[in-house]
């Protein structure tokens, strides 16, 4: 058995491996930057009131605060009343995913609906999830840091793209809301006239393209001024800048083993600086797992390739393909495979490998960049890359799910199987039915991101109650993984691929 419980860092490694980490600072909004046209002149910033971003061009009679002068502004009351019956209500924040999406709980919820995602109206910013455009993360960053100030400090109140009070219309997907976004940054419960329009300030600064704005034709002329303002000053996404953020460079070949370092050196140092993050890797792994858009990869790294007397260690990725489906081929056990993307730690999912979305072509690679096939699960059985399994008494993985400073990294994103059969005590159902179960005498968890129908007697039955896992029996197994709890965390869990992991015991 091929497995080493000791975890090397090898720091000097990293710091010799020729790979440049970009700078994954700061979003710079507008009250950082000056005109570039030479008839433009920078003028001193103004100061920040609670509602309006910067103005950087005080002074300038040419630049126009469309977020504050009351071009847009709110015109429906919304103390008191529910989103999902009114087409506007308050929220705190759940999730800020990108740019232009966000998931929130609403305050008033009579129906009891729960998390309502919001694709924000009139705006389309670069992508910065499943694939990876300029700006992306920077328009990313922008959204989320107002989002967390004003759910922290002030109000978030969401609108249907409606002028009357009424039940909202979900989008095309029939799974999200499009959305006017208002907030103030440092007042709780503001009245309306002191809310601004997030979606008209992220295009003001820079950040977006217009999109789709019919359904208000009352603003539509707005958030076209103020992007083509945005060309005029050569803000953010309309200037010839390269961000700080963004890698276009070549993919550099990398060691899954390498990866798995610099994650275990950024658990115990919050400071340091993972040379991998930001950095378009080209990686190769056996299939683990696939699940939720999430594929997972492990694969068995010797210290020198030159002497594997030496020994070596698992390791693992989970790699995000993006939302569209991809051919199965690349999601069966035990395939070989190789992929290329961009290495991101994200606050949301952890350290990943994204933009991917549009890499798994359904016939032969026609680029350096597309993902291959090395082995097919059968060709891979005779191969030193054949998967493995690891598999745990409950207690022995309850060890390495409770080690920290240093973490037990062993079977980070590999395939595990728990030896014993697992009893809950304890369930989580969120909002849109996500489940964790908790296990009786165990520190790690279970996360199900798919319909779960445990019963062969009853297999129209999906199993959505508390009262349906609490107290049962399962055998289990899937890819251990690293969760991030929303207090910041660390937590284990393993995640199972189909209900054929997660097996109900009938006793």
């Amino acid at each position: 058995m091929k497995k080493f419980n000791k975890l090397f860092i090898g720091l000097t490694a990293l710091l010799a491996f020729g790979l440049v980490a970009c700078n994954n600072g700061g979003t710079t909004s507008t009250s950082e930057l000056t005109s570039s046209s030479s008839e433009k002149t920078a003028a001193s910033e103004s100061s920040e009131s609670s509602t309006s971003s910067h103005d950087p061009y005080q002074g300038d009679e040419n630049w126009v605060d469309y977020v504050n002068d009351g071009s847009v502004s709110l015109s429906l009351d919304y103390e008191g009343k529910d989103f999902y019956k009114d087409g506007i209500g308050q929220f705190t924040l759940k999730t800020a995913i990108d740019g232009d999406t966000a998931h929130f709980t609403p305050l008033v919820d009579s129906l009891g609906i729960g998390v309502m995602k919001a694709r924000f109206y009139g705006i389309d910013t670069p992508e910065s999830t499943g694939k990876v455009q300029m700006w992306g993360k920077d328009a990313s960053n922008f959204t989320k840091e107002k989002l967390h100030e004003a759910d922290e400090n002030g109000t978030i109140v969401v609108s249907s793209a409606q002028d009357d009070y009424g039940e909202p219309n979900p989008d095309s997907t029939g799974s999200r809301y499009v959305s006017l976004v208002w907030i103030n940054l440092t007042k709780k419960n503001a009245p309306k006239e002191e809310l601004v329009l997030l979606n008209l300030w992220i295009v003001q600064d820079g950040f977006s393209w217009v999109k789709n704005v019919q359904d208000m034709p009352q603003y539509e002329d707005t958030f076209y001024a103020a992007e083509q303002q945005a060309r005029d000053y050569k803000l953010h996404l309309f200037s010839d800048e390269i961000p700080d953020t963004w890698n276009g460079g070549d993919f550099q070949t990398t060691s899954l083993l390498d990866i798995k370092y610099a994650v275990a050196a950024s658990l115990e140092d919050p400071d340091y600086e993972n040379p991998y993050d930001n950095a378009r890797v080209r990686i190769q792994g056996t299939v683990a797992g696939f699940s939720n858009h999430i594929l997972y990869l492990q694969d068995f790294i010797y210290y020198d390739v030159d002497d594997p007397n030496l020994g070596g260690e698992y390791c693992g990725i989970n790699i995000f393909v993006g939302m569209s489906s991809i051919s199965s081929k690349y999601t069966k056990l035990n395939t070989f495979i190789e992929v290329c993307g961009l290495a991101q730690d994200s606050e949301n999912f952890g350290f990943q490998i994204t933009d991917t979305q549009g890499r798994f072509p359904v016939g032969s690679p026609s680029s350096d960049s597309d993902a291959r096939i090395i082995y097919t699960p059968d060709e891979n059985v005779e191969t030193e890359h054949n998967i493995y399994k690891f598999e745990y008494t409950t207690a022995e993985l309850s060890t390495i799910a409770s080690a920290t400073n240093p973490y037990n990294l062993e079977c980070l994103n590999c395939l595990v199987a728990v030896t014993e059969e697992l009893t809950v005590n304890r369930v989580y159902i969120s909002d849109d039915y996500e489940i964790t179960l908790y296990f009786q005498n165990a520190s790690f968890n279970c996360y199900i991101p798919f319909a779960y129908k445990g019963d062969p007697d009853k297999p129209s039955y999906r199993w959505v109650l508390e009262e349906d896992f609490l107290n049962q029996t399962f055998t289990l197994q899937g890819v251990y993984v690293l969760h991030k709890t929303t207090s910041g965390k660390n937590t284990f869990q393993i995640v199972p691929s189909s209900t054929s992991d997660l097996v109900w015991i009938n006793l």
